[in-house]
Parts: C-alpha cells; sequence; structure tokens
C-alpha cells in the first residue's frame, strides 16, 4: 500500500489541514484519505536528486485528455531505507488573491502596525555575503536566496532570469508570467511589498539540474501573532546556470480552504468546480504556418482533416471523430493544426 512507502515517523505537511499533532501516522492518514478520491494525478516537472525532491502537479480526468484540475507542489525527503520521512504539499487556492493580498500588507505598513524603520535598519544590516561559484541546482539557490532576498536590485535578479523564463504563482494568479518582461513587471510593481517580506529557507532538494526547497515567510515589524504562511519553490535552470521555470505555492490561512474543500465534494477526481482546458507550452501561436481560422471561411475539407484530441483521448481527425453527421456541423477551432490545443 501507499501507507508502506512511509516512514513510521515521518512527518507530513498537507497544508490542505490543518497541522496534525497526534502522532501515530496521522498525518500520513489523512494525507492519503484526502487523495483516495482524486482521479489521475499527473507530473508536470519533477526535480533530479537523491534523498530528497519535488514535483509540481496536476489532476487530471482518467481518459479525458485536456481536462485538468487542481495544480500543486509536493516535496518529498526520504530517510536512509528509502522510505518517506517528510512531505509537504501545497495546492493552489481556487480563489485568487491577486492584488488583493498585497493591499494587505500595505495597509498595516501604512498605518504603521509595519514599522518603516525596521525595513530600513534590515537593509543596512552589512551582509556577510561572500561571492562563489556554485554547482547545481542546491547549491545555486542556496547562493541566490542568500545573494538577492531583499537587498539586490531588481536588475541584477532579472540577469538570473532567461529570457524565457516562466513564472507560475498560483496563490496570486490564474495564468502564468512568461518572458524576463512580464516577470520584471511584477516584481518592480510590487517592490515595496517584497522588501517587507522575508522568506526564511527550510529544506532543499539535492538535485542538479533543478530544485524544490521549503520555506517559511517572515514579515519586517510584524506584531506578535501576525500570520506566518509556510510554502514550497520549484525552480528549473537552463544550461547557461539561469532560471527557466518557476513555481511558487503558498499555504492558505483558512484550513482546509472554503472553496477548495467545497470543490472536493462537488467534483472530488479534479478538486476544481469545472475542468480547465490544458495548455502545454506547444509554442504554436508562434509557429510558422499555423492559423487562427477565426471569422475566416475554411473550406469543409480542410476542418474534416484537421488531427484533434478524440472523446476517447487519442488523436484522430474531426471527420472521423463526427461520423456521418446531417445537417450543420459547428467546430469551434483552436489552434489550427496543434492537436494539444483542442478542447472537447
Amino acid at each position: 500500500t501507499w501507507k508502506a512507502a512511509f516512514a513510521p515517523d515521518a512527518v507530513v505537511e498537507d497544508l490542505f489541514f490543518p497541522d496534525h499533532d497526534g502522532g501515530n501516522g496521522a498525518g500520513v492518514d489523512a494525507y492519503l484519505a484526502n487523495k483516495a478520491d482524486c482521479d489521475e494525478l499527473v507530473i508536470d516537472k519533477i526535480t533530479d536528486g537523491e534523498a530528497a525532491c519535488g514535483f509540481a502537479w496536476h489532476l487530471e480526468e482518467s481518459g479525458r485528455y485536456g481536462r485538468a484540475g487542481i495544480r500543486g507542489t509536493t516535496f518529498v525527503e526520504l530517510d536512509e531505507n528509502g522510505r518517506i520521512i517528510y512531505l509537504r504539499e501545497v495546492c493552489e487556492p481556487l480563489l485568487k488573491n491577486g492584488d488583493h493580498l498585497c493591499n494587505v500588507f500595505r495597509v498595516p505598513a501604512g498605518l504603521g502596525l509595519l514599522p518603516a524603520q525596521d525595513i530600513i535598519e534590515a537593509e543596512s544590516v552589512p551582509s556577510t555575503f561572500e561571492e562563489r561559484a556554485p554547482q547545481g541546482a542546491s547549491e545555486m539557490t542556496k547562493y541566490l536566496i542568500e545573494k538577492f532576498q531583499g537587498t539586490a536590485p531588481l536588475s541584477e535578479f532579472l540577469e538570473m532570469l532567461s529570457d524565457d523564463v516562466r513564472y507560475e504563482d498560483f496563490f496570486f494568479f490564474e495564468e502564468a508570467l512568461k518572458g524576463k518582461g512580464e516577470v520584471g513587471e511584477f516584481f518592480d510593481k510590487y517592490d515595496d511589498i517584497m522588501k517587507l517580506i522575508r522568506f526564511v529557507p527550510e529544506r532543499f532538494s539535492d538535485g542538479e539540474s533543478s530544485c524544490c526547497w521549503t520555506w517559511k515567510m517572515e514579515i519586517a515589524g510584524a506584531p506578535e501573532g501576525f500570520p506566518s504562511l509556510r510554502g514550497m519553490s520549484y525552480y528549473d535552470f537552463d544550461a547557461d546556470g539561469k532560471i527557466s521555470f518557476v513555481r511558487d505555492a503558498t499555504e492558505t490561512a483558512l484550513k482546509p480552504p472554503p472553496l477548495q474543500a467545497l470543490a472536493a465534494r462537488v467534483r472530488p477526481a479534479l478538486r476544481t468546480f469545472a475542468p480547465r482546458r490544458k495548455t502545454p507550452d506547444c509554442g504554436c501561436e508562434e509557429a510558422q504556418g499555423v492559423e487562427m481560422p477565426a471569422g475566416v471561411v475554411v473550406d469543409s475539407d480542410t476542418v474534416m482533416q484537421q488531427v484533434v484530441v478524440g472523446s476517447g483521448g487519442e488523436p484522430t481527425t474531426i471527420g472521423a471523430e463526427i461520423g456521418e453527421a446531417n445537417g450543420a456541423v459547428v467546430v469551434f477551432l483552436r489552434h489550427l493544426g496543434c492537436p494539444y490545443c483542442w478542447a472537447h
């Protein structure tokens, strides 16, 4: 069984739930019970490594390609016997906070609840950072956290990103930021917020080309009792040592998240109220020869010969899928010629 993969003293932080402090495998049991009604858990990305790794994933309906559900990130650490000794998992909230949450931080700062002098003093503390040439994704990640967090100018941080970097923060936004330009605009917009926040690293995977690390968030000058959140981040590095992919995952303050808990009851396989169309990075929008024929008359033979993903999940043509149809056939074309971008 899945439970046999966990060590007897395993610590499981499924941040969908309040913490389980009862011991005796209570956290493992709750985690596995929470997964029991899910359908397919599809791994989108996974770090390399030996003793610890992380993976980004989404839920999907069996046999229904493209019908994706909730997205999440999981960090796993193994003991000397190869069993899971520690696990942390964070799923996206269904209600994205966006600008509203950032304003939550701005209000107490403006009211003096987060004293500005604390921020100024924190920035003026002499740094013990030493330039070095780290090897491997795990060491590179530790180096970047030490070098850039709260002190380095934005321009230096952006230099560590690849031009086509993809940045996902589903706590704030539904869609990913694509490219160094969009990421730079985001961090520039919230520069004042970034100076209030410090991410305290806890655990790191030990891969060479990618790294997942867990953290807790501290707020500069926050009064006692001010909420502290936990989460994790996933980084991919390209051949030049620059970050090409980021996914940040932050827990919600309410446990379980109300909308997510309701969606789990309504549609347990996907944990969302409605399936979202899966759109992998096929790049077909920029591909030469691909057409977007909305509003354009397309002859019937061209339409019937288009390759799509059929109801059984296999590639087929529109003609084969609809058979001998009588009357008008209305086809909503996505990216013509790209089988990955069709919804069915």
